[in-house]
């Protein structure tokens, strides 16, 4: 008999669905993202919105190779709903009025934050899984994780410093 306590093995199905049901929400986040980056053009909050779009979009590919790598590709009905919600996305039902001040825009980046710290749950959750040998590098999934740490600092000071101006009547173009 051994002291050491034996891993047991994981589920596929339910990791694969897990990971299937944030890779509908990362394909939508990749596009919600690239929308809000439109939307703030001109404003203070552009630069950093840009980079936010971009490097969410990694992180979306970032986890489509992990998905491939463990060998759980999404059924074919998965990748159409994934397609459908990019798609929606594309319209941006966060913001449809593409404006950067205002009650849309609060709504929006409210809903980003959501969503990068939703990310960040799943990354948290890889590493976990991780020290129970899911075959994940787990330093990748570390600096995936500090990333996606920052962008909910990035998102909360731009909220923070945005929320008083969207709600003011003369609006916002510059902060």
């Amino acid at each position: 008999m051994t002291d050491t306590p034996r891993t047991p093995r994981l589920d596929d199905d339910a990791l694969a669905k897990y990971l299937h049901s944030h890779l509908i929400a990362g394909n939508s986040g990749k596009r919600l993202f690239e929308e809000a980056a439109k939307a703030w053009e001109g404003t203070f909050y552009a630069s950093a919105l840009s980079r936010l779009a971009r490097e969410v979009g990694e992180d979306a590919d970032e986890l489509e190779r992990i998905v491939q790598a463990l060998g759980l590709e999404p059924p074919a009905h998965r990748k159409a709903m994934a397609w459908a919600a990019e798609q929606t996305a594309k319209l941006d039902p966060l913001n449809p009025a593409h404006a950067a001040p205002g009650r849309a825009a609060q709504l929006e980046l409210e809903s980003l934050l959501t969503a990068v710290a939703g990310k960040s749950l799943l990354w948290k959750a890889l590493l976990l899984l991780a020290d129970e040998g899911l075959g994940v590098d787990a330093a990748r999934l570390e600096q995936l994780h500090d990333r996606a740490l920052h962008q909910i600092s990035t998102l909360s000071e731009i909220l923070r410093s945005a929320t008083a101006a969207n709600f003011r009547a003369d609006g916002m173009t510059q902060h």
